[in-house]
């Protein structure tokens, strides 16, 4: 049977670690990541403090969409996004499949130092947790769908003891089972990861098992300012935009029309 493509990039992530800590050891990351002194800002108050809350990401291709954007340039974006009023950044490192890099991280933290940054990635090992601290992220994307329940938990308890902020994906109802009761948001991503196709319905249909205190993100396939209407009525807190904003010839004035949708 032909592996789907979140076992393919899953099996990519864990030979990528393995090879880092050859270069840099786990133990001396971790020291580096614990002795980072700059305070992690709140991705999860940000969205909170907004009418309208867009995380805005940089991504510069895809396995589904193919090339997006792949010369965009990440200070040039994330300067767009702060001053266009997104709640945050959503900054893709994987650079096999989506063409990101770690370098984007740090270069979007330089650039934007007081807008909360997501590091978009497929987090298999704690060792991209603290790469995640000593690059200049706010907050970690974990995938429920590459994680058993036990490693789930224990990356967000660690994402947690070097001050990083949760953001648990789930697809279907069956991940609810592993949602750690202190994510700091949960997401619910339109796109099913073993074949990248997108239904937005999806979203509408799983927020009502979601707790109700739980600040909500809707990911994926948010294509116009009408789906994030429709996401924001269903209850959504928050809206996790990519492609529709990367493939706009003003991603910054693309921001402002979604922005405009919510009020």
């Amino acid at each position: 049977m032909k592996a789907n493509i979140l076992d393919r990039i899953a099996a990519t992530k864990r030979a990528e670690v393995e090879a880092l800590k050859q270069i840099m050891p786990l133990e001396t990351l971790s020291e580096l990541a614990h002795a980072v002194r700059r305070p992690p800002l709140s991705l999860k108050d940000s969205v909170r403090s907004r009418e309208t809350a867009v995380i805005a990401e940089h991504k510069r291709r895809s396995p589904s969409k193919g090339e997006i954007s792949p010369m965009s340039q990440v200070a040039e974006i994330a300067e767009t996004y702060a001053v266009n009023g997104a709640a945050g950044m959503s900054v893709l490192t994987d650079t096999a499949y989506f063409g990101g890099s770690l370098a984007d991280l740090a270069l979007a933290r330089r650039t934007a130092p007081w807008l909360p940054l997501l590091r978009k990635e497929f987090i298999v090992d704690e060792y991209q947790l603290y790469e995640a601290r000593v690059y200049g992220a706010d907050a970690v994307l974990l995938i429920a769908a590459m994680l058993d329940a036990d490693s789930l938990g224990r990356l967000n308890d660690t994402a947690h003891a070097i001050g990083l902020q949760t953001l648990v994906e789930l697809h279907s109802e069956k991940e609810l089972e592993k949602l750690p009761s202190d994510a700091d948001l949960v997401g619910v991503n339109n796109r099913d990861l073993t074949t990248f196709s997108t239904d937005i319905s999806v979203a509408s249909g799983l927020i009502g098992r979601i707790p109700a205190d739980t600040v909500k993100i809707a990911e994926s396939g948010i294509r116009n300012p009408s789906d994030l209407r429709r996401l924001k009525d269903a209850g959504f807190d928050g809206f996790l935009i990519g492609e529709a904003l990367m493939s706009a010839p003003e991603p910054g004035i693309a921001l402002q029309e979604f922005l405009a949708a919510g009020l």
